[in-house]
């Protein structure tokens, strides 16, 4: 992803996003998809070639093991393997983000050790999401103790709102709590609601970066001080993303295609989908849960993408 940056307000009606403020550029970050071999362990010579890819077709940086990544699916050897792979092949540790992904605090925290162990400084940290219905009271308990314990002040910590995948949310209040009482490591918010009024409250907190997970919401966060994304459709697409964010333009087509994407099982969909535009096979591949997309819809959609 791209160096924190300092935006100034947009000075005439000229300027490409004329309203609001970016306390952060962050940029467009691949949710990375992960490629599984026949045997069903991690392919670490895909994963690292397609983190190189994604990077020459326009991405800021990547991240792993979110929810297109499979993160939940993957144990904390695979993790670590897979990071060490991605490093290998020289993806800069900066420009990497980590999904830490787990109810156990024992378990989120060591996810967070073995990637700072490696370098990597920036997380996206999802909520404990095992018991439902507890109190913004009791989620901040748990986020505090998760930093506390930590305790590591240089790391940059990305909320993850995504309700309709882990059925416990983030309040923005709670948000707003967090960042007060953490404001060095409380880096920003990744909101994958796809609600826009919950975005639009979000982008009011100058000293967050707020970043999107649903691409159709891209253009009107950008025009309000929207920081960038983290993106499954940035597998694919990222240079059309990161025009979006730096110009507050909407587009159109990829609107489209997003609508078509999320009316079917989004992961699987968007691996088999990198199979189709880059004419590769095996990504296909799922974990169980998860079962493998129709090859024929994929690469219906992934077709008119190698052209563009």
């Amino acid at each position: 992803m791209a160096e924190v940056i300092q935006q100034p307000k947009a000075k005439s009606s000229s300027d490409a996003v004329t309203t609001g403020h970016r306390a952060h550029l962050f940029g467009i970050s691949a949710a990375l998809v992960t490629p599984f071999g026949a045997d069903g362990s991690i392919d670490l010579k895909r994963a690292g070639a397609h983190a190189t890819r994604v990077f020459g077709m326009g991405a800021d940086g990547i991240t792993l093991f979110g929810t297109t990544g499979e993160g939940a699916s993957i144990g904390l050897a695979e993790r670590t393997a897979m990071l060490g792979g991605i490093l290998a092949v020289g993806i800069p540790a900066e420009k990497i983000t980590a999904c830490v992904v787990a109810c156990a605090m024992e378990q989120a925290l060591q996810q967070a050790r073995d990637c700072i162990s490696l370098g990597v400084k920036r997380l996206l940290l999802s909520a404990p999401f095992y018991f439902k219905g507890v109190s913004d009271e009791a989620l901040f308990a748990w986020f505090a103790q998760f930093i506390d314990t930590l305790d590591r002040p240089d790391v940059q910590i990305i909320l993850y709102h995504i309700p309709q995948v882990t059925g416990v949310g983030l309040s923005v209040p709670l948000i707003r709590r967090l960042k007060d009482r953490f404001e060095k490591e409380v880096f920003g918010v990744k909101d994958s609601s796809g609600d826009w009024s919950n975005v639009q409250e979000l982008l009011k907190s100058d000293d967050l970066a707020i970043l999107i997970g649903d691409e159709r919401l891209l253009a009107r966060a950008a025009a309000l001080g929207g920081a960038g994304a983290i993106s499954g459709m940035a597998n694919l697409v990222p240079a059309r993303l990161s025009h979006i964010i730096r110009t507050g333009e909407a587009d159109a087509g990829l609107t489209t295609l997003v609508d078509e994407v999320v009316s079917h099982p989004v992961t699987p969909l968007v691996k088999a989908m990198v199979g189709a535009q880059n004419r590769e096979s095996g990504w296909n591949r799922v974990r169980t849960p998860l079962s493998p997309a129709d090859a024929a819809l994929a690469s219906a959609l992934a077709g008119p993408l190698s052209a563009a």
